[in-house]
């Protein structure tokens, strides 16, 4: 009997030890993988630059369990931008639940370009795992990515004058220009306009002439137009094209104007540096000009935002709205730069006929001040005499420093703005 039941035992060890260590069935445990692939466009197509464009992807499960809250992400690398229309935005909805085995969802998005060159997009899935109820992990996440190249199709060259010739005031010159077709189709109702920012006119003849149907790779003849200086300064001189592919207007994105500055009578010329990011500057020169877009007519698609302090913050904004509408001598600005520049100034030392010297009114307090001068050896308290100042601030390359005193004897550097605390109202006669 004991042997019996020895037997029995070993038997139900046996048993109960195969149950504990069998393998758990792939079926017993439930998953969710995502595959996100885009269906349009297709990858390495061609886009007209600032034309307009539809991103499509699918969304797969693969995985054995449902998937639950399944979104799609996408991605834009390049000189594209999602359409501002309601409703479209980087992430969205593919399904509240997306079924095991191959269950697909759709989405799509409204891109426009913005430029030329590489635009990479990558759409990324993500939902809810069905056992844990947490975000799906990312090794079960598969994104997707197509290029797109957008391509230009005008581009304009002034053949004549070049780039910062000089003429004396009252002079007539020619400018001369061709447009080239660089798109893969023909372009129709090819035209070329001409604009002058200031101290030049058109001397006869319209600003705007045809060029008519250009095909792909084809420039055009030299056009011609008459100008007369009018004033002394820098004038920029802007040949622009327009035109059409397939009877639609080609965006401003996919057209290449070409400029020239022309320098015209007699003049100071100062230069100030920019670096990337913020600058304190101060004009060396009283400006010929001192409209903020005339002061900053060679830069200023690099110019994000220019600030300056008088009781309140005054502000430019390229194109936007602004309150700081001129840029004067004697003040000093806060200039933030999408990357580095050099400001190129057209003013005067000093003002010539009946004008007095420039002075500049200081009140109590923190006052933006310019250091109106080319010179590089006058030390901040030959520059301030007169005035009852306690600190002296300066900015450059990214970086505060401070001219300690008294005496005040570092020198002050032309092109740079300064901060300066002053005790009492004064002026200061540079």
């Amino acid at each position: 009997m004991k042997k019996i039941f020895a037997i029995l035992l070993a038997v139900a060890l046996v048993v109960s030890f195969a149950v504990v260590a069998a393998p758990v069935s792939a079926a017993d445990y439930y998953y969710a993988e995502l595959v996100a692939n885009i269906t349009a466009p297709a990858n390495g197509i061609d886009v007209m630059g600032g034309a307009e464009f539809t991103v499509t992807a699918n969304v797969t499960n693969n995985g054995t369990g449902y998937a639950q809250d399944v979104k799609a992400t996408i991605g834009i690398s390049g000189n594209a931008t999602l359409k501002s229309i309601t409703g479209n935005v980087a992430t969205k909805s593919v399904a509240t639940q997306l079924p095991a085995v191959n269950g697909t969802g759709q989405v799509s998005w409204v891109l426009v370009c913005t430029g030329a060159g590489t635009v990479d997009i990558t759409v990324t899935p993500l939902g809810i795992e069905p056992n844990t109820l947490n975000p799906i992990a990312a090794g079960y996440l598969h994104a997707d990515t197509v290029s797109v190249e957008q391509e230009k199709v005008l581009e304009v060259t002034i053949v004549a004058p070049a780039d910062l010739s000089v003429f004396n005031v009252t002079d007539e010159f020619d400018v001369t220009a061709n447009v080239k077709n660089i798109y893969s189709q023909s372009a129709t109702d090819v035209k070329l306009t001409l604009s002058i920012d200031r101290y030049a006119t058109l001397k006869a003849g319209a600003a705007t002439r045809t060029v008519g149907t250009l095909s792909s790779g084809v420039t055009s003849t030299n056009y011609t137009w008459t100008l007369q200086c009018t004033s002394d300064g820098f004038s920029r001189i802007t040949v622009t094209p327009a035109g059409k592919v397939d009877a639609a207007t080609v965006p401003t994105a996919a057209l290449t104007a070409d400029t020239v500055t022309v320098s015209q009578g007699v003049f100071d010329v100062a230069n100030v540096t920019l670096v990337e990011g913020w600058n304190l500057i101060s004009l060396p020169l009283i400006p010929l000009d001192s409209s903020i877009n005339a002061v900053l007519a060679g830069i200023v698609n690099d110019v994000k935002s220019v600030w300056y302090w008088s009781g309140r913050w005054y502000s430019f904004v390229p194109g936007g709205p602004s309150d700081l509408t001129s840029m004067r001598d004697g003040k000093a600005y806060w200039i933030n730069m999408k990357a580095a520049q050099n400001l190129t100034l057209a003013g005067r030392e000093m003002p010539e006929g009946a004008q007095l010297p420039p002075t500049y009114d200081v009140v109590v307090g923190w006052n933006m001040i310019g250091f109106k001068s080319t010179a590089t050896d006058v030390p901040a308290e030959d520059y301030l005499v007169g005035t009852e100042y306690v600190r002296i601030y300066g900015y450059k390359n990214g970086a505060w420093f401070f001219i300690a005193g008294p005496p005040y004897t570092d020198y002050m550097e032309p092109g740079l703005g300064y901060w300066v605390a002053f005790t009492e109202p004064g002026t200061i006669y540079p």
